[in-house]
């Protein structure tokens, strides 16, 4: 398996598989992981089969390899694209033929920084607007039509971002707001944070400090929240730096946190693959072991009273799937169920 922080990249040609369902009729997956930020999708009739001719209905030449995830909506495919050695741009594609309908310019400075560039994060959408975020710290906002609406600079307003591979994080769109978690400190010795951006302004609601007793790499996370919507309060979930935090949507406080992801504080214990929730629990991976299921909604240090089950059988870099009976899990082992 690849210690990238990214699963897998999108090389020369992005493919599309033609599915077995009508465009306007298929399912929208408007973010990293799909509609229920789970990896699952509920269509049907879909092939099984497919190679470089077979059920390939269209192919798109990219400039760059990049690692981030198409998202789609209807009948666009919105991509984060490296360009070349310096620029990123967000393309809005033609879902049934494959055509650009608009490229905008998202960021310089795009670089190779170990084995990711700078449009490893993925976009998100509510079909009318679109926002996007680079590894340069870049965040914007787009309309359906292609046009500008706000842009942040993060680095710019709280400092370099640090990890030792280069960010990844997507944001998380809920509500039309934004989360976005910076959780670093390989190679900066500033505080990490969660931040809580409107959607419509792009100003900061809140920002909250990320504290962590992780040591060198550990602190270093390339995963993206998640959240759980309890009946009295939305949590969002944020792993990296040994830890699994619920924060409050409305304030960024920390209301919990499971510190056992690192039991025995290794330096190297970067957190890639991203937590998922499913028939409420939360899911949340660390470097293969511990994998720990925790049921949201409690308060202080939980680690003793919230852990469900764990397992020793966690990934590495990518995010796991569960459909509710199996817990599926890509390791050194293969695809282990759980």
């Amino acid at each position: 398996m690849s210690t990238s922080p990214i699963p897998r990249a999108v090389n020369a040609l992005l493919v599309l598989v033609l599915m077995n369902v009508e465009s306007v009729a298929a399912e929208n997956w408007p973010n990293w992981r799909g509609p229920s930020r789970d990896g699952v999708s509920t269509e049907r009739n879909l092939p099984v089969e497919w190679d470089t001719s077979t059920n390939i209905a269209w192919k798109l030449k990219m400039p760059a390899w990049s690692g981030s995830t198409p998202i789609i909506w209807e009948d666009r495919i919105y991509l984060n694209v490296a360009i070349d050695d310096d620029n990123i741009e967000l393309w809005s594609i033609d879902r049934d033929t494959g055509q650009a309908i608009w490229k905008r310019h998202l960021s310089s400075g795009n670089r190779r920084l170990r084995k990711q560039n700078m449009s490893s994060p993925s976009p998100v959408t509510d079909g009318q607007r679109i926002w996007v975020m680079t590894g340069t710290g870049i965040l914007k906002s787009f309309g359906r039509d292609g046009h500008e609406h706000w842009a942040r600079n993060l680095p710019e307003d709280y400092g370099a971002f640090g990890l030792n591979w280069g960010y990844a994080s997507s944001p998380l769109l809920y509500e039309n707001a934004l989360y976005v978690q910076v959780l670093h400190g390989m190679r900066t010795d500033e505080p990490s944070y969660v931040l809580r951006i409107d959607g419509d302004s792009g100003k900061t609601v809140w920002k909250v400090e990320r504290p962590t007793k992780a040591v060198r790499e550990s602190p270093d996370s390339y995963s993206t929240p998640n959240v759980v919507a309890l009946d009295d309060v939305t949590e969002i979930i944020v792993t990296g730096g040994d830890a699994v935090t619920g924060h409050d949507s409305e304030t960024g406080r920390e209301r919990w946190r499971v510190d056992g992801l690192n039991p025995t504080r290794q330096r190297d214990y970067r957190i890639v693959a991203s937590p998922i929730v499913h028939d409420g629990l939360i899911y949340a991976p660390t470097r293969v072991r511990p994998l720990l299921a925790i049921e949201p909604g409690g308060q202080g240090d939980v680690l003793n009273t919230h852990v469900v089950w764990e397992t020793e059988n966690g990934p590495d870099v990518p995010t796991p799937v569960t459909d509710g009976d199996y817990f599926y899990v890509i390791n050194d082992r293969g695809i282990v169920f759980v």
